[in-house]
């Protein structure tokens, strides 16, 4: 039998697991058909705005370190630190906004999801390449897991400015208390 008092009390760590697992799931199928579908050609979405071109990277955003040689050290021991410091994040902050954990959630869905690039599709230590495939005129080409961080961290950055208890703009809470 399915313990109610159990699920609701880490239901937010349920929900944190099934948003992860869906982003970094939704980002390997994406990079897969991109890769196998777009070598080599480049399918127009918007014009020339908005089009689908297959391309690795082993750098970070904007090809940034990308050829550059101890790179890959660098990405190792920012997601090594990156992912449980997310992670603790979540947890300690259950009785935060969910708008700004669901944030963390698609921060962490992202991290991860590039990092198995990393991982496992290079000849050596933690010196794989990311598979980006959307690209923006004049911005960048990306995948699925950068838009999880960038939308991540923006509502974690709209969470503490306005939304969480302690918000910088946000309305306080009056304590009868004081």
């Amino acid at each position: 039998m399915v313990d109610m008092k159990a699920i609701k009390k880490y239901k937010l760590l349920i929900l944190a697991a099934a948003v992860v697992v869906l982003s970094v799931a939704i980002d390997l199928v994406t990079k897969v058909i991109a890769q196998n579908n777009l070598q080599g050609n480049t399918v127009s979405v918007i014009g020339n705005w908005l089009q689908l071109t297959y391309t690795t990277n082993g750098g970070s955003s904007f090809s940034f370190l990308d050829g550059h040689e101890g790179a890959n050290i660098i990405f190792f021991v920012i997601t090594l630190i990156g992912l449980p410091l997310i992670g603790a994040l979540i947890y300690f902050n259950r009785k935060g906004s969910l708008f700004g954990n669901v944030g963390l959630m698609l921060m962490l869905g992202g991290t991860l999801g590039n990092a198995i690039d990393r991982a496992f599709l290079g000849d050596g230590f933690f010196n794989g390449r990311v598979r980006d495939f959307i690209s923006v005129k004049g911005f960048a080409v990306f995948n699925f897991a950068d838009m999880c961080l960038v939308v991540g961290v923006i509502m974690f950055i709209i969470a503490l400015l306005f939304l969480e208890k302690d918000a910088l703009f946000g309305k306080k809470e009056n304590k009868k208390d004081e």
